[in-house]
């Protein structure tokens, strides 16, 4: 009945609105001379549906909560547990993560420190990894290093750590000024695996190949030792460069597993 009243009331007053705009002559009579009002039938039959909806709202009935919602929320407060929101939960689940320090202050070096920088600027105190539980992750430590082929001597070196789960974790990089006595030979990977049957070159592992003066050698790079990729076993490949500014040299083993 309430809902009756009061769309009766709103209708008065509509009608009372639309009057006085006509006596004060803010809104044309002509406006609204083809306009045809509602008769008394329809009116009725208006107010009759929202007296209607007014009923079935009065009669509707709440839905209830689920009786397994509702026992769970029961065993929660009687333990005491706290759920914690979404955002705490997906704070809880993040790992933490590695982290690598490289102090700004390096020792001098060597074109043979360069070969196992890692280890070289660890045990001298510059280079180090901790994990998330602060466990200490410096003898995991790889580098990429690449040459500045206009200024012999230059290079630099990208630190990362390879976690448990496999996932590569980049750290710091290093600007070296290396005083140059002999060629430098640095491959990709010296010990890597290849499948049985793989057509494999191996000069496609060489990485950095430069004489003192920063003069690429590549073309001048020789191999000794035997690969048969056609047959599981482990090889062995010696490479070796010579200065063509210089009586120096230098020379690397590559160990190659085909499986």
């Amino acid at each position: 009945m309430k809902k009756f009243f009061k769309g009766l009331a709103v209708l008065v007053i509509i009608i009372h609105v639309v009057a006085a705009l006509f006596y004060t002559g803010i809104i044309p009579v002509q406006l609204f001379a083809n306009l045809r009002l509602p008769d008394a039938g329809r009116l009725a039959e208006f107010i009759l549906r929202l007296n209607n909806e007014g009923e079935a709202e009065k009669n509707s009935v709440p839905v209830e909560e689920d009786a397994e919602t509702k026992e769970g929320a029961a065993e929660g407060a009687e333990d005491g547990e706290e759920t914690a929101a979404p955002e705490e939960q997906a704070a809880a689940e993040v790992p933490g993560t590695v982290q690598i320090e490289l102090s700004e202050n390096l020792p001098d070096l060597t074109e043979e420190d360069l070969y196992d920088l890692p280890r070289v600027l660890t045990e001298a105190g510059v280079l180090k990894a901790a994990g998330p539980k602060g466990e200490d992750l410096s003898e995991q430590i790889v580098c990429e290093l690449a040459a500045d082929i206009e200024n012999p001597g230059h290079f630099t070196a990208v630190f990362s750590v390879q976690s448990e789960d496999g996932q590569i974790q980049r750290g710091p990089s290093a600007d070296m000024q290396v005083e140059m006595t002999a060629p430098f030979l640095a491959f990709r990977e010296d010990d890597l695996t290849i499948p049985v049957g793989t057509d494999y070159d191996p000069y496609r592992n060489i990485l950095i190949c430069m004489d003192i003066d920063g003069t690429v050698l590549t073309e001048f790079v020789e191999h000794d030792g035997y690969l048969n990729t056609a047959q599981a076993g482990d090889y062995e490949l010696r490479f070796y460069i010579y200065s063509r500014v210089t009586a120096s040299s230098a020379f690397r083993t590559m160990r190659i597993h085909v499986e």
